[in-house]
């Protein structure tokens, strides 16, 4: 099987690394910089590099993952899918829901395998809490709630394409942190979000960048200043189907938080709940039971897992000869299509005064 891989930057390196685990070899690496196409191509042993999206698309090659910056994921994912290739995208999978709906019916009617890089899913932890959930001692859900915080964008940070709406679309927090926060809730409870109001926080707008790094104003010295029009944080109530309630606060600029991705899940006889910085543990609890139980999953569910063991579903789904009609158990188009749909209703109340704005799955 012969992958190419387009975009050669963080992500594109964890891709090519959990790729190499399995046994499977990169055939081609695309960048937009030669040098640095190059330089991917040999760290993980990519028999040809390119900087032409073309290439990817010759007859030779089976299936692309597209590791480039979000607003290019519609484009390259149509040329791609119309190309006759299976796709393993980055998040989001588009930036409107339109977008993301045409993206998964095109691949429905190839009978093409497409997959939406919602890597959390895959924790140890969040396999076995999707089981707890929907267990028949688990009730009805009443109530979802978490975060996810990081401390990336906390000034100074550096000024990349993540600033940049040509490249990144017109959210930050939304579509890079919470896209993965709304898979989640999404994968752990079967439900579907029918309504959301949405707050945005835009911290610092304006900003000083010298050599390539972003200051706040009055910081000494002297640079251009860049306006940021997308946001740092995010919070956002949600109404899911079969009435259940739920929200979700999103910040870039949290001091000491890494990767912190948390989940609760409440039903009307127990709550499960974890989070991504102690990622080999759940927590349960049933009832009043004034206490919760632990499992520890002593020997896997770390980040880095996450991608083996997705990419082990995909290309099994794929070795073993595709059946678009099988029942899939990794995120397809059709959830980054639903995904994209809740984001893009997010954006519509955070600019309309926090109105409640149904979420339209076209």
């Amino acid at each position: 099987m012969k992958i190419a891989i387009v975009g050669c930057g963080n992500i594109a390196n964890v891709h090519a690394k959990a790729l190499g685990q399995l046994g499977q070899t990169l055939a081609l690496a695309v960048g937009t910089d030669p040098s640095r196409a190059a330089a991917f191509g040999k760290k993980w042993g990519a028999k040809e590099t390119s900087v032409h999206m073309e290439d990817a698309l010759a007859p030779d090659i089976d299936v692309i993952h597209i590791c480039t910056p979000p607003a290019l994921h519609y484009e390259m994912v149509k040329q791609a899918l119309a190309a006759g290739k299976h796709i393993l995208c980055e998040k989001p999978l588009a930036l409107t829901a339109a977008e993301g709906k045409e993206l998964a019916d095109i691949a429905k009617q190839k009978g093409l395998l497409g997959a939406v890089n919602f890597n959390s899913r895959f924790h140890e932890a969040c396999v076995q809490a999707k089981a707890l959930i929907h267990s028949p001692g688990f009730g009805p859900i009443h109530f979802l709630h978490g975060c996810y915080l990081q401390e990336f964008h906390l000034l100074p940070a550096d000024y990349m394409w993540r600033y940049d709406g040509k490249l990144a679309g017109p959210m930050r927090a939304v579509t890079e942190i919470g896209s993965h926060w709304i898979d989640m809730a999404r994968y752990w409870s079967g439900l579907e979000v029918e309504a959301v109001s949405a707050a945005f926080g835009y911290f610092q707008p304006d900003r000083v960048l010298v050599e390539k790094t972003m200051y706040a104003p009055g910081n000494d010295g002297e640079g251009e200043t860049v306006r940021i029009d997308s946001e740092d944080a995010a919070v956002a109530t949600f109404r899911f189907s079969g009435g259940a309630l739920g929200s979700m606060v999103l910040s870039e600029v949290s001091s000491g938080r890494s990767n912190y991705l948390s989940m609760e899940v409440s039903g009307t006889k127990g709550a499960v709940w974890w989070n991504s910085e102690d990622p080999y543990r759940l927590n349960q609890s049933a009832g009043k039971s004034f206490g919760h139980n632990t499992r520890v999953n002593a020997f896997g569910g770390g980040f880095p897992d996450t991608f083996s063991a997705f990419f082990t579903k995909v290309y099994g789904a794929l070795s073993a000869g595709y059946d678009p009609d099988a029942s899939a158990d990794y995120p397809t188009l059709e959830d980054g299509y639903r995904n994209a749909a809740v984001c893009e209703a997010i954006y519509q109340s955070a600019h309309n005064q926090s109105a409640w704005t149904l979420v339209l799955y076209t």
